[in-house]
């Protein structure tokens, strides 16, 4: 059973790793040209017009992919009824959706451009939602594969067109009709290879599938708290700041998602598994969630310390200091929360696996309204005093992530942190100031940015390894993540 637990989740790790590296080139790519074409104000408003539809996604898909997987990975027979029975009830929720988001976007007073964009990609709703919902099958039945030909497929049609797309001069609503084509072609992707999933589809239950919207409740307000948790500080800016401070904070909060890729496809892999053992095997899968949350916490540091140190080049690299200088600062104090957020994944996966997703909706749910109270004091404060608002959202979500990774660690089961060897997180952030200090000594040398990122990094692993952060088992855990046809494939190339 552990060999079979360990082969699944490293083959996952393996495709996501693919799809992360693809997706984050992308962004990267996409990043070099879409805020300098359109600017501050237009970017600001492409950001914000994505925001506000991925928040009113979540009542599309309503919890769905917690509640899906864990149901497909323990009754794997009836994903044919799954399907056609999420596919029906999302019909009626993005209708709901869709309509409230619109009135939101005039009740607000946005700009005709802005509605127009929400309305562009609340129709791409539709498609979405139904990848989303293959998706979660794929998942629970731990074949990442297929999603991941949809992702990629997806990244590529808006990398090539929609920068094509930018240099002949199209604006922001021509780019959110690009944004939406590409989740069609995700979408059509996935529908492909549905027969991996099933070989037919019956009728929609409707008793069936409102039962599932039912017990989806709890997943669903995790989802839809977490969404507002996150997003709230983008539309509360928009309320109180002009557009322009929209674009800085979306320049900067873009990093910041970008560089939570590996907690993203570590626990996207584990999860099922976890879901499925957690009743089976508690004592080993409580060893394993330790290792991979002393492993996140490793990777972790110095990706922090590299977002902290380098958000002056980064910035100016991707956006232009002239028009997105105000974004840096931004980017420092979200990358501290990073280093948070990679200790705050694991330990909400783990919450969501072990059944304990009611006290995961509670903590959320009251983080909600510090993180609001928090944003609606300092956005006013940082906006009149610096002229960017943005960075009072900034501390307002470092705070409130401090706070949500406290409760976290309270409210789960203590048995799994049986193994839990806090000499090790002691030892890593260790290996991290000699890292920071090396960076800074060599900025002081003034050696290039890419140079003091590459020897700092090296001065991390080397003294992580030293000091015995870095122990047999991390390096048995990337060797397990690794496929094993790629080290066959080698073995026998070598000989």
């Amino acid at each position: 059973m552990k060999s079979n637990i360990v082969q699944s989740v490293s083959k996952n790790l393996a495709v996501l790793s693919i799809q992360k590296i693809i997706t984050l080139s992308s962004t990267f790519l996409i990043l070099l040209f879409l805020p300098r074409y359109l600017g501050p104000v237009d970017y600001g408003r492409y950001y914000l017009g994505l925001t506000i539809v991925t928040m009113f996604s979540l009542l599309v898909d309503f919890g769905a992919q917690s509640s899906i997987v864990k149901v497909v990975s323990r009754s794997r027979e009836n994903v044919g009824h799954i399907i056609s029975d999420s596919i029906g009830i999302r019909v009626i929720l993005w209708a709901i959706a869709y309509i409230l988001s619109i009135l939101f976007s005039i009740l607000a007073g946005y700009h005709h451009t802005q509605i127009i964009i929400i309305v562009i990609l609340g129709i791409a709703m539709i498609p979405a939602s139904i990848r989303s919902v293959l998706a979660y099958c794929y998942q629970g039945l731990e074949m990442m594969e297929y999603p991941t030909y949809g992702t990629i497929s997806e990244v590529s049609f808006i990398t090539i067109v929609g920068i094509s797309a930018l240099l002949l001069g199209v604006g922001p609503i021509g780019f959110a009709i690009i944004t939406a084509l590409s989740w069609s072609v995700n979408c059509l992707v996935c529908i492909k290879f549905a027969n991996r999933l099933t070989l037919s589809l019956p009728p929609v239950n409707w008793k069936s599938a409102f039962t599932m919207l039912r017990e989806g409740v709890p997943y669903f307000l995790h989802a839809i708290f977490g969404i507002i948790y996150y997003r709230i500080d983008s539309v509360m800016l928009s309320l109180m700041t002009p557009e322009r401070v929209i674009g800085w904070y979306g320049a900067s909060y873009r990093f910041f998602d970008s560089f939570l890729f590996v907690p993203s496809i570590f626990m996207t892999a584990l999860f099922p598994a976890l879901s499925r053992a957690w009743i089976q095997e508690n004592e080993s899968m409580a060893r394993r969630f330790q290792r991979s949350l002393d492993f996140l916490f490793i990777v972790g540091v110095p990706i922090s310390i590299g977002a902290f140190a380098f958000s002056g080049e980064l910035i100016n690299f991707f956006y232009g200091a002239k028009n997105y200088g105000p974004s840096i600062l931004m980017m420092k104090i979200f990358s501290v929360g990073l280093m948070l957020l990679y200790i705050d994944w694991p330990l909400s996966t783990m919450l969501l696996a072990s059944d304990k997703q009611r006290k995961l909706v509670k903590i959320i749910f009251a983080m909600i309204f510090v993180n609001i109270a928090l944003n609606y004091c300092m956005i006013p404060y940082t906006q009149t005093k610096f002229g960017n608002g943005g960075i009072g959202s900034a501390i307002a979500t470092l705070i409130t992530e401090f706070l949500v990774m406290v409760i976290m660690i309270l409210a789960i089961d203590k048995s799994v942190f049986s193994n839990a060897k806090i000499l090790i997180q002691i030892k890593t952030i260790g290996a991290g100031l000699l890292m920071g200090c090396s960076i800074w000594g060599l900025a002081q040398a003034n050696m290039g940015w890419i140079v003091q990122a590459i020897l700092g990094s090296s001065v991390y692993l080397f003294s992580a390894y030293y000091l015995g952060a870095i122990q047999k088992l991390d390096i048995q855990l990337i060797k397990e993540i690794i496929p094993r046809r790629f080290v066959q494939r080698k073995s026998t190339q070598d000989q």
